[in-house]
């Protein structure tokens, strides 16, 4: 069921369909974010087993240890926004793990924003507000959440440096955010990959450690595929940039990941280096087996 309403306060127009609030409706989108959520709109991402439920979804995510350590570095009253939350399963299992954070979900695909609401409304996530929404746009306050996730979509954007700077500018001061982006060094290993695979036609296997996996469906295979393959938008960002644009912006470094100090507390403050390119050379060195194929986690505090 659909509705349009407003709010008074702010006078912000939306739609309102089941549980998600649709604040872009029918209105035309730049030709590339228009683009990217055709693609998405046919290749969601990540997608839902049938039989996926709390127990499942949390098992599986608790299964990455960068997803069990953000999770236990978020504190159990927080306000989280999930910026280009796709189908919505970072968020569900943020909210579904702690059930007195306030999470918010971003996307501005509808057909993956409704896959997150088919899920959220059976598993009766309340304390979830799924929102579709355009990320250069925001219907937000500025500094207004404690915790600004963004995994792996500034990079879909035709301006991935404007999209970083939109996504920050939701960062609470004193609050952190978790920036995920294709780093240029270490996601040389996949373009290669990916070269060469358009030279034979179709993605070798053998080169690719999700491909390879004999656990892999292959609804989750034809979606791999189709995003780390044939997806219509991306950059590259290199690490020094993103750091110095945050800087520009208030924010200090906290840690970089993949993590070099497998005990330590995620958004505790470590030691920036001089020389970032040797940490970058260690992410292209283990791009063969890198099932994230070059995505890199920058986190940093806003002071």
């Amino acid at each position: 069921m659909s509705s349009d309403t407003g709010c008074d306060g702010c006078g912000l127009v939306f739609h309102r369909r089941g549980g998600l609030l649709d604040v872009l409706g029918g209105k035309p989108r730049e030709s590339r974010a228009a683009e990217v959520e055709g693609f998405y709109t046919a290749n969601p991402f990540p997608g839902y087993a049938p039989a996926d439920d709390v127990g499942s979804l949390l098992d599986r995510l608790r299964r990455s240890p960068f997803l069990r350590r953000l999770d236990a570095a978020i504190p159990a009253t927080t306000r989280v926004l999930d910026c280009g939350c796709g189908t919505g399963q970072l968020a569900a299992f943020l909210a579904l793990a702690g059930p007195n954070r306030e999470v918010f979900a971003m996307d501005g695909c509808w057909r993956s924003l409704q896959l997150a609401e088919e899920f959220r409304a059976r598993t009766e996530t309340s304390n979830l507000q799924l929102v579709r929404a355009d990320l250069f746009d925001l219907p937000i306050r500025s500094r207004s959440f404690d915790v600004v996730v963004s995994r792996g979509v500034v990079h879909h954007t035709a301006d991935p440096y404007q999209a970083v700077t939109a996504v920050a500018d939701a960062v609470a001061p004193g609050g952190y955010l978790v920036l995920g982006f294709y780093e240029s060094m270490a996601r040389v290993v996949h373009r290669l990959r990916r070269g060469l695979g358009r030279l034979a036609g179709q993605p070798l296997a053998l080169l690719d450690p999700v491909l390879r996996s004999r656990n892999l469906d292959p609804e989750r295979k034809r979606v791999w595929i189709e995003d780390q393959y044939h997806h219509p938008l991306e950059h590259v960002l290199p690490l020094p940039r993103v750091v110095r644009t945050l800087d520009e912006l208030g924010f200090s470094w906290v840690r970089t990941v993949p993590l070099l100090e497998e005990r330590s507390v995620l958004f505790g403050a470590t030691e920036r280096p001089g020389l970032l390119w040797w940490r970058r050379a260690g992410w292209m060195l283990r791009g063969i087996g890198d099932s994230d194929a070059g995505l890199v986690f920058y986190i940093a505090r806003r002071s």
